[in-house]
């Protein structure tokens, strides 16, 4: 069988991570929660920001550790058990098939806005269809696409933060709170959205270069541009339209560029609302696929899930799982906030269970920590751990609140997974072998 090579440097991390966490959230996400927290959405962002900052160092430590494609699934089986590894990953396969439905209709919907050309859901299928053959020519050519996609949109935000800065209207910042912390709050949880894609570069641990320093480094710069990103974004729209009225506005950095730019360049803008959308959906299909490879390679999902393409070096029938799966997810539709519920449920639960793990790392692969070139020190590793796991419960909470029919759903979906589980791993001398296969993948992680 085929290994996989290490291809992806610092700046292939960073615009694979910059492509999916700012990606086409930052095009509609503000305008709605500052419509509920007010001009204060920039704090709502930044209390998001803290809990994506313990993800990243959590995901950064377990990269370091665990340097190999679905190092999530191998950290958690290993750390506290094989069920516990295959229902979070599991989970998170068919949460991220959810997200690419939900973004490829956000690709329709900015493309249709431009130039109504066809059905909305024909278009969804046509975006991931294009991006999945992407992804199936290679990781490298992948990653300069995605370069290409983020020097897109970014440039266009640059452009969109610079003028809209000198518009802003400093009287409508006041008053800054309106609806009081409880609406700023309730903000944060849906914000954390906008940072949520952070934990993808576990999964590709596999395909990066010296992962221990490459890991660390990508996150730092990416995490810092995300914020940087947001918070100027969101500064701009609360500061050139009154918060009141953007709740009505569907894409609310478009309408601010129409307010304070050229049409033309206006126009610029909003095009690169699907360059934002294509990066999102490219980075899910290159990250999540690696997942489905990694339950492959012990024999959980069927082996032919677990080859490696002698053209492109990618693990093409992967692949080919998560467009299947995205393409029933864009069938099935659902309402956008239900989807993006669903997907940040996903979310938490692997950043609870990873958060869990690195509390026995220490532990459990104590040569694996020490050896690391990127190791906390035992008290902040205790620190983060305990961190993000408080974080993870509290915003779980929320988030599940009154929404009963995600809860319904998650837990029929999770239900599926541990029955398909137990016949495929029931036996005691299949799960005794399971844990072998595990612990030979993560030998070789390091030869």
């Amino acid at each position: 069988m085929k290994v996989q090579e290490r291809s992806i440097g610092v700046g292939g991390v960073f615009v694979t991570l910059v492509g999916l966490v700012i990606g086409i959230s930052i095009y509609i996400l503000p305008g709605s929660l500052a419509a509920t927290a007010g001009p204060a959405v920039i704090v709502s962002y930044t209390l998001a920001a803290l809990m994506a900052l313990f993800g990243c160092v959590v995901a950064a430590q377990i990269g370091a550790i665990f340097p190999m494609s679905g190092a999530s699934f191998f950290a958690i089986s290993s750390l506290l058990s094989p069920f516990i590894g295959f229902i979070t990953i599991w989970f998170m396969i068919g949460a991220a098939a959810v997200a690419t439905g939900l973004i490829a209709y956000g690709f329709a919907d900015y493309l249709n806005a431009l130039w109504p050309i066809v059905d909305r859901k024909i278009l969804a299928f046509f975006i991931v269809f294009i991006l999945g053959i992407l992804n199936l020519i290679g990781t490298k050519e992948t990653v300069i696409w995605q370069t290409l996609l983020v020097i897109i949109f970014m440039f266009a935000l640059i452009m969109f933060g610079l003028i809209g800065s000198i518009s802003i209207d400093s009287q409508l910042l006041v008053p800054f709170m309106p609806n009081g912390w409880s609406s700023v709050l309730n903000a944060a949880v849906p914000a954390f959205f906008s940072y949520a894609g952070f934990m993808l570069i576990i999964e590709m641990s596999g395909e990066i270069k010296n992962p221990g320093k490459t890991i660390p480094l990508g996150l730092g710069i990416s995490f810092f541009t995300v914020l940087f990103a947001y918070t100027i974004i969101s500064l701009v729209i609360v500061g050139v339209i009154p918060w009141s009225e953007l709740g009505g506005l569907r894409a609310p950095v478009g309408e601010v560029a129409k307010r304070i730019m050229p049409n033309w360049l206006a126009e610029v803008v909003i095009i690169t609302a699907i360059a934002a959308a294509a990066s999102s959906i490219n980075a899910l299909i290159l990250g999540y696929s690696r997942d489905v490879y990694a339950l492959a390679k012990v024999q959980i999902l069927p082996n032919v899930l677990a080859e490696i393409s002698t053209k492109s070096n990618v693990p093409f029938n992967s692949i080919l799982v998560i467009l299947l799966l995205s393409a029933i997810a864009i069938a099935f539709g659902g309402t956008i906030s239900d989807l993006a519920t669903l997907v940040v449920v996903g979310m938490l639960v692997l950043q609870l269970a990873l958060g869990f793990s690195l509390l026995f790392v220490h532990k459990k692969f104590r040569k694996r920590y020490e050896n690391s070139s990127f190791k906390l020190r035992p008290k902040l590793l205790m620190f983060f751990s305990i961190g993000l796991i408080i974080c993870s419960l509290s915003f779980l909470g929320i988030v599940v609140w009154g929404n009963l029919k995600i809860i319904i759903f998650a837990s029929m979906y999770l239900l599926l997974g541990a029955v398909y589980f137990y016949l495929r791993v029931s036996r005691p001398k299949k799960s005794e072998n399971l844990k072998q296969l595990i612990i030979k993948e993560i030998d070789n992680s390091l030869s």
